[in-house]
């Protein structure tokens, strides 16, 4: 008899947890927004800068993250069309937060080096990829397809036990920041941010990020494709609604600032600035949910909460799903 998994929600948690499943299983994703709509705000993966960077956490965090970067890097190798990236990031701290061989990328992120830093500071560089999600997300959703998943638009649901009909064996909870309000889930360690980045046409390939006090950053991610995507601006979803025009002046300074050889000007009416990109990120605290549990009757495994690193854990979040879904197929705890 056949195993049926139904996913909730199609952005790069539940496509990549689609991608981890038994190719015997029978997969059906369901979500409001699929891969090809139009971008919506309520949608969080169409709007991510989708770089790799070694972000750490809990030791299971880590390690998601590690097996994300593996599979991006043979991605990028075997279907460049996927529009994944390799390059190399530097990674500097303002405050240090100890000698490098304390951090815990050392040894483990491939190509990992120490760089030259200021008084105070740290720098390091690793192997790490982008992603252009505008290509990413309709192309993993081909992929899927051809193997077999399934995808089905549903309306807005006000609780997991709303798809107890679909007569699946077991459901994965990929909705991100719904699971704050399904009346059956009621995450309350989720909160959202309304976060900023700007795309910009340039010739910028490699990666750059800057940790400041306070969980303040900068980015620049060159996607190789004649564009970058710059950002570090991020604010409780509560407060207003910050002007596109100080956006780019914020950040375009910031670009300068950080990387003149690639920026040499601090005014954006210098660049040709190709898009304003403003998302929803939800947050959970203090850590990623990857468990599995019952709702009701169904058999649920909870997969959501990667906060800035939707992308960076995404097929590490994955596999960790997958075998939560095997304990429940197998019975094996």
């Amino acid at each position: 008899m056949t195993t049926k998994v139904t996913i909730l929600g199609s952005g790069i948690a539940g496509m990549t947890i689609a991608s981890q499943l038994s190719k015997t299983y029978e997969v059906t994703i369901v979500a409001r927004d699929l891969p090809g709509d139009a971008p919506s705000q309520d949608w969080a993966s169409p709007w991510a800068c989708a770089g790799w960077v070694a972000l750490g956490g809990s030791p299971l965090e880590e390690q998601m993250q590690l097996d994300t970067l593996a599979i991006f890097r043979k991605l990028a190798a075997a279907h460049p069309e996927s529009s994944v990236r390799c390059g190399e990031l530097t990674d500097i701290y303002d405050e240090s937060p100890g000698d490098a061989k304390t951090l815990w990328s050392c040894n483990r992120v491939p190509g990992f080096q120490e760089l030259p830093a200021k008084e105070g500071g740290l720098a390091v560089k690793y192997a790490s990829i982008v992603v252009n999600p505008t290509n990413f997300l309709p192309w993993l959703r081909q992929q899927l397809e051809a193997a077999g998943v399934r995808f089905q638009r549903i309306p807005s649901i006000q609780a997991l036990g709303d798809l107890a009909h679909m007569g699946h064996d077991v459901l994965v909870n990929a909705s991100g920041a719904a699971s704050q309000t399904l009346n059956d889930v009621q995450d309350n360690c989720i909160a959202t941010d309304r976060t900023y980045t700007i795309l910009i046409k340039s010739d910028y390939k490699d990666m750059f990020v800057r940790r400041s006090p306070g969980h303040a950053y900068f980015y620049v991610f060159g996607r190789h494709d004649g564009t970058a995507v710059i950002g570090g601006i991020s604010v409780p979803v509560d407060e207003p609604i910050q002007s596109s025009e100080s956006i780019r002046e914020k950040l375009i300074r910031q670009a300068h600032e950080n990387i003149p050889e690639f920026f040499p000007s601090g005014k954006p009416e210098d660049y040709e600035i190709l898009e304003d990109l403003v998302g929803i990120r939800p947050h959970r605290f203090p850590n990623v949910r990857v468990e599995r549990g019952l709702v009701g009757e169904q058999k649920v495994v909870h997969a959501y909460g990667t906060t800035i690193g939707g992308y960076m854990l995404s097929f590490g979040i994955a596999r960790e799903a997958a075998k939560l879904v095997d304990e429940y197929v197998f019975d094996l705890a």
